[in-house]
């Protein structure tokens, strides 16, 4: 049983925001309420499009496996609310429920060329916002404005929506990995981080860059370089065999060096697709190894409180040969 939306999305082709999928070894059943039936039989063509009452209604699921003799259903633990799983554990009498941890994850994680296409679809369009911006940056202006531009680019260009709520982030505030965008005006030589993407046919997009409103002072010219030098020793080594955390590890290690290990709190990257945070991960908790195809992020970052930060995020797909980076978006000091 298939309840996470992106999951069923991958599986089926099937867009809508309400439904589920059960599939055994002959069968492909989507079960969805009067509002999506069109859409499903559209979208979904290889699966059985069964109306039910809501996206909790699993009589008719239950029903299909009691006839069928069916006794163990496998259920995504990861998104079933507890009350969901208690009401599809009393509705489901005599039928087993079995967790499943990242199965269909584990299988979206190795893209297709076709995958492939639309992230570096996305990706360009958030290049392309990106740069349309940058002239129109000033001292006086609010974060919350450079990111109503920017998401008004993004969407001009062709993105669907955001994937996730847009990173605007300037002097002190840019110490903060996940600084929205808030009031607070820009002033003149300050940093600005922003982190955002775009979103085509499904596919997501994620990138950051980090630049100064002015010159830049030496300490800015200084932790910048660690972060990119950091990116480009991570993506010296990516190659499929290796292991996550043996990755994210080669950028602790030059922080630790440099004596700024403890300014480095997050993961080195994610995978990016249909969500923006997927299969693999690359952190200490990264247990995969990478394998061609695998499409995921390279973004090290070092944050000072009350001073700020830096923060560069490139998009790649892994191929046998090395890393081939999506995102084009130039990454030198800006000013």
């Amino acid at each position: 049983m298939i309840t996470h939306l992106p999951n069923i999305f991958y599986l089926s082709g099937f867009s809508g925001s309400s439904g589920f999928l059960c599939i055994t070894e002959k069968t492909a059943h989507l079960y969805t309420d009067f509002r999506y039936l069109q859409q499903a039989s559209e979208e979904a063509p290889f699966f059985e499009i069964i109306k039910v009452g809501n996206s909790e209604d699993f009589s008719e699921m239950v029903t299909f496996l009691a006839k069928s003799g069916i006794k163990n259903l496998s259920v995504e633990e990861e998104y079933l609310t507890l009350r969901v799983y208690n009401q599809l554990q009393k509705a489901a009498q005599g039928i087993e429920l079995h967790s499943q941890l990242h199965f269909v994850e584990e299988i979206r994680a190795i893209k297709e060329e076709s995958e492939v296409e639309k992230i570096a679809t996305a990706a360009r369009i958030a290049d392309k916002a990106f740069l349309q911006i940058l002239p129109l940056i000033k001292p006086g202006m609010r974060e919350e404005e450079i990111a109503l531009e920017l998401e008004y680019r993004l969407r001009k260009e062709g993105s669907q929506k955001n994937p996730f709520d847009i990173i605007v982030a300037s002097g002190p505030r840019s110490a903060l990995p996940h600084g929205l965008a808030s009031p607070r005006i820009i002033g003149e030589g300050e940093l600005i981080t922003i982190d955002f993407g775009a979103v085509f046919a499904g596919y997501s997009s994620d990138m950051t860059r980090t630049f100064v409103l002015g010159a830049p002072s030496k300490k800015q010219r200084d932790i910048y370089k660690l972060v990119l030098d950091a990116q480009e020793l991570a993506m010296q080594n990516l190659t499929a065999g290796n292991h996550c955390q043996a990755i994210d590890a080669l950028t602790r290690e030059h922080f630790q060096k440099n004596g700024y290990a403890s300014f480095f709190g997050h993961g080195l990257g994610h995978g990016v697709g249909l969500e923006v945070h997927e299969l693999p991960t690359l952190s200490p908790k990264g247990n995969r190894t990478l394998e061609e195809g695998m499409v995921f992020t390279v973004e090290p970052g070092l944050y000072f409180e009350g001073w700020g930060g830096v923060r560069i995020e490139d998009l790649v797909v892994l191929h046998n040969n090395g890393p081939k980076i999506l995102t084009s978006s130039p990454k030198g000091l800006s000013i």
